[in-house]
């Protein structure tokens, strides 16, 4: 749960440069909900008896809200500078790099016309139409337009 939120409000957080402050401020709201988030899971096991690994050195509250703001503070401003990094490499790639690329032209072949080569009745044929010829009112003008 807490992996998803991180990640939206990462993915959110993407799309333009913020600065130092902006990051810092972005830092400071994600450890705070984190904190509050594990403490929230961390309840729940206080009580049940099941010790996994070592007693935690208990530290005063002062001396541990210390050590995250300058674990905040030193994050920002290591991710401050990246973040100048990566926008200084950016413009250096879309300068040598073009903008956009143009089309190849569409190359297609003239369509082919199919015209169908007359096939030559047999004798039987013939006479089969003769004999069973067709049946119902004479063709109208209309149905005989031939497009030629």
């Amino acid at each position: 749960m807490i992996t998803v939120l991180l990640a939206g409000a990462g993915v959110a957080l993407a799309d333009r440069k913020r600065g130092s402050w902006g990051i810092l401020g972005a830092l400071s709201v994600s450890q705070l909900a984190l904190h509050f988030f594990l403490e929230l899971t961390a309840l729940g096991h206080h009580g049940s008896g099941h010790v996994h690994g070592p007693a935690p050195i208990p530290l005063s509250p002062a001396l541990m809200t210390l050590g995250h703001v300058l674990a905040t503070m030193a994050t920002a401003l290591l991710m401050a500078h990246a973040e100048q990094v990566l926008f200084v490499v950016t413009r250096l790639l879309q300068a040598i790099l073009p903008r956009k690329t143009t089309p190849l032209p569409v190359v297609t072949p003239p369509p082919a016309i199919c015209v169908p080569a007359p096939v030559p009745r047999t004798l039987a044929q013939l006479i089969y139409q003769r004999i069973h010829g067709r049946r119902g009112p004479p063709e109208s003008p209309a149905e005989n337009n031939d497009p030629v």
